[in-house]
């Protein structure tokens, strides 16, 4: 796609909300595919023919490269917090390792200092610029690697002249589940991108519904890592509500339902005693008419911004709930988050979200604003509990180990 055409994509302004349509489209594609070969809790070969790393890797000569220049610790999201939790391992585990993040992104992490190689891509502000610097440097492929072993974290970012031994991370197919909830020109990337990945790569993703999506659209089997809660350090001081609030660590993309939750503080007058509070780190979005809607009828809005990982315990461990009535999640870390603060999660019952809690957790609710009211207002007088006991026992460490199974399998294929 020539640059130019990129640019003008950038330029439409396009975040609609989700038509009732496509609300149900997810449950149409499960019909669908119940017609398919599927295994309980199924893994590719290519992890069941894997040894586990539990340990440094004896044979640390082989290089493996993580490539993600287009990786912004300002907008990150889910899939940046497992990047960054797995390159913390892969360094314990594997000593070989080199990241390729663009310039600025490199100063954020000290930590990876004489393992980063910068790859100078500009100054990214604005969708456009980003977007142009991304199809020059997947065209050139300047400062990329061209030995070793390659892990792609994002899906979409291979370069073009990429035909050597890699795995690529996909966590979703919100694209094809839910193509309004994508910006249109992310969207077109992805439709361009991920086939052509798919052809030059093992993939990993972190859910078996996940897994499910990605064969019935691309025809392919990928292997699932599920991911492990990321730990929270002691609570930082800071402003919070002064009464137990109900608690959304969100960005503002559609997909992620904050007007389902809006609606229900609108229309019903017992919730308004509760603050709500979102995060929208990245934000307001097309959130703010609907924000200024409900402070109108009196409820009690927060909005935080991005939090350090501190101020993020406290925000937790002083909630009545956390809730994700998220309409898609590949995986949903923050609904373990949650729980490892000890703080209840309220999750929708759609998509990959049933297999993040246990099958038998009772907060795994239908998107209905009566079922979410009268559980949030039962939370009030509910006695007390340990809700870490539902948090996942899975470790970052095995995380990375069952990556660097598939990656060391790729390499001697």
């Amino acid at each position: 796609m020539p640059v130019r055409a990129l640019l003008a994509c950038y330029r439409i302004a396009h975040q609609p909300s989700l038509p009732p349509q496509h609300r149900q489209s997810l449950n149409v594609d499960s019909a669908e595919m119940n017609q398919l070969d599927r295994k309980e809790g199924a893994v590719s070969q290519l992890a069941q023919r894997s040894r586990r790393y539990g340990a440094p890797m004896k044979n640390d000569r082989w290089l493996l490269n993580i490539v993600a220049p287009n990786f912004e610790p300002d907008t990150v999201g889910g899939a940046g917090e497992v990047m960054i939790q797995l390159i913390g391992n892969f360094l314990r585990l594997h000593p070989n390792v080199r990241i390729y993040l663009n310039e600025n992104t490199a100063t954020f992490f000290p930590q990876w200092r004489g393992r980063i190689v910068e790859i100078r891509t500009g100054k990214m502000r604005g969708n456009a610029a980003k977007a142009a610097a991304m199809l020059r440097l997947g065209v050139s492929g300047k400062g990329l690697p061209r030995e070793g072993v390659t892990w792609f974290p994002f899906g979409t970012m291979l370069p073009f002249h990429f035909n050597g031994k890699g795995v690529v991370t996909i966590h979703d197919t919100l694209d094809r589940d839910f193509p309004l909830c994508v910006p249109f020109l992310e969207r077109k990337l992805r439709r361009f991108m991920i086939p052509r990945t798919l052809k030059r790569c093992a993939v990993v993703t972190s859910s078996q519904f996940s897994q499910e999506r990605i064969r019935w659209y691309y025809g392919v089997e990928s292997t699932v890592i599920p991911l492990a809660p990321i730990p929270l350090p002691s609570p930082a001081a800071a402003i919070v509500p002064a009464k137990p609030h109900v608690f959304y660590a969100a960005n503002a993309w559609p997909h992620k339902n904050h007007e389902f939750l809006l609606r229900m503080w609108r229309e019903d007058a017992r919730l308004r005693e509760i603050p709500l509070v979102f995060t929208l780190g990245s934000g307001l979005g097309a959130l703010g008419s609907s924000i200024a809607r409900c402070k109108a009828h009196g409820v009690e809005i927060y909005i935080t911004g991005r939090l350090s990982r501190s101020e993020l315990a406290l925000y937790y461990q002083s909630a009545l709930c956390s809730v994700l009535p998220s309409l898609y999640e590949g995986f949903g870390l923050t609904a373990q988050e949650s729980l490892l603060a000890n703080c209840p999660a309220l999750v929708s019952d759609r998509t990959s979200l049933t297999e993040t809690v246990p099958s038998d957790y009772p907060y795994v609710l239908p998107l209905e604003t009566r079922v979410w009211t009268e559980t949030i207002l039962a939370l009030r007088i509910a006695p007390k509990q340990d809700f870490r006991k539902w948090a996942s026992r899975t470790t970052w460490v095995e995380a990375a180990g069952k990556y660097l199974e598939v990656l060391d399998e790729v390499r001697g294929a």
